[in-house]
């Protein structure tokens, strides 16, 4: 029985070694590079998934400790006994970026709590002003939980993450393909397209925190969704047409061509709600705290429109009157020279 066994085993191996032999020396040197580049890169995303899931379970404690304490100090101020150690702890627990803003009332003056840090400036401690402040406390708070949910949502959302890393896996068929063929122009648009996609989950929650009353965010915005988004969707289609026209799996009619591109925008138009989503909690917050002060008249609010504009204006004018030239910094240059030669005299 034994000596059956290691016949077999002995049979085995013979024709395993028979194999490698009857294989030339590129297709070895091709079939341990793709089987080393496929395990370097499983062995990457390991550690990237291990390294996000381990940064998502510190910020969720770290957001549930926060969440805890801007409890307790909803409490204090109901309580109405220790209200001026709840207003101290309070401003070392919101967002100090908020603190002072010289833009009042836009959509980043909110999302950096800058409506808090108004009214804690101006705090009295009355009735009044205490339950006001809870009221934007307990927004904070619903805000920070909705958030919460909708980022768990984006890494859990099913059909999205099947049809991405289905584009991953093509993209990386072809990086292997490519790469034996020396067709360098292909190997690194996958290769990009590959780390384009494995980097949409952190693009999403990138992009939710851009103001959209900023020019410059806006611009990011749309550059990081055509980069971030509409490439990699692009080159995979381009890819699955090569692939189906090359095995003639598919004639390429107007049928498959209208399959294809419903495939697309079916994972763009769900990328797309993943992010309005996210832009939806913001609106959301931001109109329920206007509504507490919906007691400012239409004229303050056309002060501030127009202040704001006013200031935006003037920081322009301050970075065109004080921008460094070549001549200044030449100006510096001859006076550094200058100092040396004082200095060296008096050392001599």
């Amino acid at each position: 029985m034994n000596c059956s066994r290691k016949s077999n085993s002995w049979d085995v191996l013979k024709n395993f070694e028979s194999e490698v032999r009857g294989l030339e020396t590129s297709q070895i040197i091709t079939l341990i590079s793709g089987v080393g580049i496929g395990a370097i890169l499983s062995a990457i995303l390991v550690f990237v998934n291990n390294s996000k899931r381990n940064q998502l379970d510190y910020i969720t404690k770290e957001r549930s400790e926060w969440r805890k304490n801007i409890k307790l100090i909803i409490v204090d101020l109901l309580n109405g006994e220790n209200r001026e150690s709840a207003v101290n702890s309070l401003r070392t627990q919101i967002n100090p970026y908020g603190y002072c803003r010289n833009i009042k009332y836009t959509n980043e003056y909110y999302m950096k709590d800058g409506h808090i840090w108004d009214l804690l400036n101006d705090f009295d401690y009355s009735e009044e002003k205490s339950q006001k402040l809870i009221q934007y406390l307990r927004l904070l708070l619903k805000y920070d939980w909705e958030r919460s949910k909708n980022e768990v949502r984006i890494n859990n959302n099913f059909l999205w993450n099947f049809l991405r890393w289905g584009l991953i896996i093509l993209n990386l068929i072809m990086l292997f393909w490519a790469g034996n063929v020396n067709n360098e122009v292909n190997m690194y648009l996958s290769l990009f397209s590959v780390i384009l996609l494995f980097l949409q989950p952190s693009l999403i929650k990138l992009l939710s925190k851009l103001n959209s009353d900023s020019p410059k965010e806006k611009t990011i915005l749309i550059l990081t969704s055509l980069v971030g988004f509409v490439s990699p969707h692009l080159y995979s289609l381009y890819l699955i047409f090569i692939l189906l026209d090359f095995y003639n799996l598919f004639k390429l009619n107007f049928l498959v061509n209208i399959f294809l591109l419903i495939f697309m925008l079916i994972i763009i138009s769900s990328e797309l709600l993943l992010i309005y989503q996210i832009f939806n909690i913001d609106y959301k917050y931001i109109s329920q705290i206007k509504k507490i002060e919906k007691n400012r008249t239409d004229l303050e609010l056309k002060y501030y429109e127009i202040y704001n504009l006013n200031y935006r204006l003037k920081q322009k004018l301050w970075d065109i009157k004080y921008n460094i030239t070549k001549e200044d910094v030449n100006k510096l240059k001859k006076e550094q020279i200058k100092i040396r030669k004082k200095l060296n005299k008096k050392l001599k």
